[in-house]
């Protein structure tokens, strides 16, 4: 994976500092490559298929990338915050629920 710098300024570094928090003029994220159109459209596909067989359905946290989200409400899913996925999770009828959350859920 590639390292990429993003360089930021702190909106409120003084108020910050007496709250005790960290002050750094950069932060580095790992980013995986950016897929072609062609396997994104091929993982697209797989996905759908994969969903459809297994009678799953997905469902996305708003926090996750616009291509999960699309696919979630192309496939039957949601897109919302926890408690929504929560809700429609416990309602829908399927078998099987894909979640597409972040770190902190």
């Amino acid at each position: 994976m590639d390292k990429k710098f993003y360089n930021y300024d702190h909106p409120n570094i003084h108020n910050e500092l007496e709250h005790n928090a960290c002050l750094i003029n950069s932060a580095w994220a790992k980013v995986k490559p950016e897929l072609s159109q062609n396997e994104k459209e091929y993982y697209q596909q797989e996905i759908k298929k994969l969903l459809k067989e297994k009678k799953a359905v997905l469902i996305a946290h708003y926090y996750v990338d616009s291509d999960i989200q699309e696919l979630a409400e192309e496939t039957g899913g949601i897109v919302g915050d926890s408690l929504e996925m929560a809700k429609f999770g416990h309602k829908h009828s399927a078998q099987i629920l894909v979640v597409s959350g972040v770190k902190f859920m």
